[in-house]
């Protein structure tokens, strides 16, 4: 499996592009391929001419895309339009395209047709989902894929535009067009085809633990039965105004479900002081502030990544949340997965959203970073173990902001532990007040 992607100059430079991959070496043990185009350009009549110049010289081969708030080509921040070429050497290796309209089919449906075209296929290993930003949370299409066969990965990301509170995106491909509330799907697999997908954090809980004690859908109206947006008012001093969106962005919350650990942005801040999540929380769940120290998020990114090395990946995908570009404002937005690298040829996007499934349940996360490696065959080190490149650069020492993270926490903890055995101590001590009064 090979993957290879350029930076789209101008038309011209992209026809000089493709006609040079294909007389080169790289197509002679081809046997399927298909494009990508990751463009931080929304408007249809930019996005046309690279379209025409590929159907131009590969006139037989599918293509897909996505708007995003970034690519990412090796590591490194692309152009405002990459297009890559993803190329399959093993001939058992498949893949097949699917294009939804959320405004002409619901989700549920949407997501039974997923259902009904993976099981006719028993080939399929991997799904990738390429979401449009709705309105409606992303839960229930979550929830209605939970009948995929337990072998089936999931991945993907919400695809958005380089203005984070813009609802702007769209997804288009050679089997369904442009479409701004669109949802498609690629399926992937074969009898030497392999994957591994992975979620990474890195934001560390910070203070003490809410209680979600009103909720609807993705709306959450209480914690602790107070409006969801003291919380942020009372312990970081952030505003219920026009700018709530960005600053929340640095402190999300972690939240429990399926049996994982899930960081949660809020998406908007109502007038009422109702907080809206871009997935469900359900009422009695936990929450916990986090906050991101860039020193413990690079080695969590590089202690991850050996997972994906060891996996002998030949090609990566990544989804990685614009939120964590923005968190990088003071350096390279790719400077967290720099040391990637060195495991294979990776691309990918600024998401407004990541999926991955886990224990069988598909969620949908916020601020974090998704990676899928791809091989085809059996594991065979290229180059340099990434192990290697990350235990010469491993640090002994805990941050010092995390070690201030983990002091908070444990000292909130003890602080909730004194406060409910105060709390049993006294509903004991009014039971012993009845009984004498009786």
């Amino acid at each position: 499996m090979i993957r290879k992607s350029f930076n789209f100059r101008d038309s011209n430079g992209l026809r000089q592009d493709l006609l040079a991959l294909k007389d080169s070496g790289d197509l002679k043990n081809i046997h399927k391929m298909f494009f990508q185009i990751y463009s931080s350009v929304l408007e249809e009549d930019k996005i046309k001419p690279v379209i025409g110049v590929i159907e131009e010289i590969f006139p037989d081969v599918p293509w897909i895309g996505n708007s995003t708030s970034g690519n990412i080509v090796d590591s490194e921040l692309g152009s405002d339009i990459v297009v890559s070429a993803m190329l399959f050497e093993d001939a058992s290796s498949q893949f097949e395209f699917f294009q939804y309209d959320m405004q002409q089919m619901p989700v549920d449906d949407i997501a039974k047709n997923v259902l009904d075209e993976a099981a006719k296929r028993p080939w399929v290993k991997g799904i990738e989902i390429y979401y449009t930003i709705s309105s409606v949370s992303t839960t229930q299409f979550c929830d209605s894929l939970q009948g995929l066969p337990p072998g089936i990965q999931v991945f993907g990301g919400i695809v958005c535009s380089p203005d984070l509170t813009s609802p702007d995106s769209v997804v288009f491909s050679s089997v369904g067009g442009f479409c701004r509330s669109g949802i498609l799907i690629v399926f992937y697999g074969g009898i030497n085809f392999y994957l591994t997908a992975i979620k990474i954090s890195g934001w560390q809980p910070l203070g003490r633990t809410f209680r979600v004690t009103r909720a609807s859908g993705s709306v959450v109206y209480e914690l602790d039965g107070r409006p969801a947006y003291e919380v942020y008012h009372k312990y970081l001093n952030i505003a219920n105004d026009e700018n709530f969106f960005m600053n929340a962005l640095e402190f999300p919350m972690f939240y429990e479900h399926n049996g994982t650990t899930i960081v949660r942005a809020p998406a908007e801040c109502r007038f009422d002081g109702a907080v809206v999540m871009s997935s469900d929380i359900e009422v009695g769940s936990d929450l916990r502030l986090s906050y991101g120290e860039p020193n413990t998020i690079v080695n969590c990114v590089e202690q991850e990544g050996k997972r994906i090395d060891q996996f002998c990946p030949e090609v990566v995908h990544i989804f990685s949340c614009a939120a964590r570009k923005a968190f990088w404002s003071s350096r390279e937005p790719t400077y967290e997965i720099y040391s990637l690298k060195k495991i294979a040829a990776n691309s990918g996007f600024f998401s407004h959203g990541e999926f991955l499934r886990e224990n069988g349940h598909l969620n949908q996360h916020n601020i974090t970073l998704v990676m899928a490696g791809m091989r085809e065959g059996e594991p065979h080190v290229i180059g340099r173990p990434l192990s290697q490149l990350l235990d010469e650069k491993a640090s002994p020492k805990l941050p010092l902001a995390a070690r201030m993270a983990t002091f908070i926490q444990e000292a909130s903890k003890d602080l909730e532990d004194s406060n409910k055995k105060l709390q049993q101590a006294n509903e004991a001590l009014q039971q012993m007040k009845k009984g004498k009064e009786s």
